[in-house]
């Protein structure tokens, strides 16, 4: 089976994948979004909704998971990083408050936003 089609099992009757273009136009108009002092919740909501396309997201012990889909790892190393930090700072807009998340890819920790130490993807 194809690997992209494997990663999209489970997704019947929710929307299509949207186009990369579009998301990532969405990831780079959000990026600034924690560093607002008052963020645009508005926008975080509109990024939230596509990137449930791209990742599922739970909590696990005293931090957020991320896992994302095959998408992420198609994109080159500065993109996978613009999502990492738009996902965290979108969490951080709607929270209210910056927390630990950590991002999976094939169950292989890939990235982590940490109030304390930042951003940083997983080599």
């Amino acid at each position: 089976m194809d690997k992209h089609l494997e990663d999209r099992r489970g997704l019947e009757g929710q929307w299509s994948i949207p186009s990369l273009g579009l998301i990532a136009l969405a990831l780079t108009i959000a990026s600034p979004l924690a560093s607002a002092v008052e963020c645009d919740k508005s926008a975080a909501m509109n990024v939230t909704m596509m990137i449930i396309e791209l990742a599922k997201v739970r909590t696990e012990g005293n931090h957020i998971a991320v896992h994302w889909t095959y998408a992420f790892e198609e994109q080159p190393r500065a993109k996978r990083l613009q999502m990492t930090r738009t996902y965290a700072d979108t969490d951080a807009c709607l929270t209210g408050v910056a927390r630990e998340i950590h991002f999976y890819r094939k169950k292989k920790l890939v990235g982590v936003a940490s109030p304390t130490t930042g951003i940083k993807l997983v080599d």
